[in-house]
């Protein structure tokens, strides 16, 4: 058992490492990816820079829940989501001929393919979602089976895409999509002496997987129960304002905006609200017993503001009133660093109860129990009366199926 718990601890302690290292190098790549859409000041820009943007929401709720969750492939997945929106535009700086000759530096070949990788890779992962949210696990049922074999279909189709022989990228310098040839292109471009056109992935087959994954969302929602509808209902309803938003921008390209310049907006922000749809039910119906974590955050992050505030201010008060007595700020910074110590631990004790009460109603509410329980056992002494007094508190706190109280009798007294 203590090895099983000091596993566990350092499970917890390797992702939280890794999934700190990666938020953090996910933003660079993100600001790097904006800055270049925002040099290239093309059509659809705005609708670009959200599906950029939208690192932040998933890439932050992924990296909480990891955290928590570690054994949990959601949060996992939103993480990966996260890095495929920051990768998907990054700039290629290489002409199209360098790309298609194969004469472009390597870094930039591997960003050209992995700007092409990560469309069907996202939508892969969006499928992910749909089968496996909240329990982190396919469903145990009859429609198992199927949902394993189209799970198993779409990464196929994302490897496929890995391997395909050309991709469809968009060079610095050129004024659309240019096809060039993939460095790692294994897979023959014609099946069964059919030539597959190049926009085969995204012109048929994605579409086809985010209908699939809206299907299997619905499914699993209209086949859930209590707790669980609950918390699926948010993210049911941001898969089906993407269901309505990419037909709406599909409808503005065609007929008023054929450039795209803000036919696909419904649909990015459609994309933004998974993340947070699932923030609202993890927050609302503590899936993955994330109160304590999230108790914990707010309170240091409002103590450290609060401390904060004392210390500039103490400094800015002790240099007005003490001005002409001190010749340097020494004196003023020690003095506001002795005053932010010392408010610390009651500064810290009063958040957190505010906090609790508001956001960790379980830890709240169990030291409320305690506390009213020890108050009154210091009074009782009839032992029937303290017996049922302990068996309602244990079960107002836990609701145990049996309860049963042992008292030990006196010792017999031997010769």
């Amino acid at each position: 058992m203590a090895a099983t718990v000091a596993w566990d601890d350092k499970v917890n302690g390797a992702a939280k490492a890794i999934v700190g290292v990666a938020f953090v190098l996910g933003c660079a790549v993100a600001v790097i990816a904006a800055s270049g859409e925002l040099a290239r000041d093309g059509p659809g820009g705005l609708s670009l820079f959200l599906l950029m943007a939208a690192y932040v929401p998933y890439a932050a709720v992924g990296s909480i829940l990891v955290s928590r969750r570690p054994r949990n492939l959601i949060g996992w997945v939103l993480l990966g989501m996260g890095w495929t929106f920051a990768l998907s535009f990054l700039p290629i700086n290489a002409t199209a001929q360098e790309l298609q000759t194969m004469t472009a530096p390597p870094l930039q070949e591997a960003i050209a393919w992995l700007t092409e990788f990560c469309l069907p890779l996202t939508f892969t992962l969006f499928a992910m979602l749909a089968f496996l949210f909240p329990t982190g696990r396919l469903l145990v049922g009859r429609w198992r089976p199927y949902a394993a074999l189209a799970l198993g279909l779409i990464w196929s189709i994302a490897i496929t895409a890995a391997f395909w022989p050309m991709l469809t990228v968009q060079p610095a310098g050129a004024a659309g999509i240019t096809e060039v040839p993939n460095p790692i292109g294994l897979l023959p471009r014609t099946i069964l002496d059919v030539s597959v056109p190049s926009q085969w992935l995204s012109g048929t087959v994605l579409p086809l997987i985010l209908l699939v994954s809206i299907a299997a969302m619905a499914g699993r929602y209209r086949g859930s129960n209590g707790q669980e509808r609950l918390q699926m209902r948010w993210l049911v309803a941001a898969f089906g304002a993407i269901a309505v938003a990419i037909p709406v921008g599909l409808l503005i390209s065609i007929t008023i905006d054929p450039q795209g310049t803000v036919s696909w907006v419904p649909a990015s922000l459609g994309f933004l609200l998974v993340p947070v749809s699932i923030g609202i039910a993890v927050t609302r119906y503590r899936l993955y017993e994330i109160d304590r974590l999230i108790s914990r955050g707010l309170s240091w992050a409002v103590l450290s503001g609060l401390l904060l505030g004392v210390y500039a201010g103490a400094i800015l008060l002790l240099q007005t009133v003490l001005g002409d007595v001190m010749q340097g700020q020494t004196v003023a910074v020690a003095g506001s660093t002795l005053l932010a110590a010392a408010l610390f631990q009651p500064l810290r004790r009063r958040i957190q109860v505010a906090v609790d009460h508001r956001f960790n109603r379980a830890r709240y509410d169990a030291e409320r129990t305690a506390t009213d329980f020890a108050e009154r056992l210091r009074d009782e002494v009839d032992l029937p009366a303290l017996r049922g007094d302990f068996t309602g508190v244990v079960d107002t706190a836990l609701h145990p199926t049996t309860i049963g109280v042992w008292i030990r009798g006196p010792r017999s007294t031997t010769p």
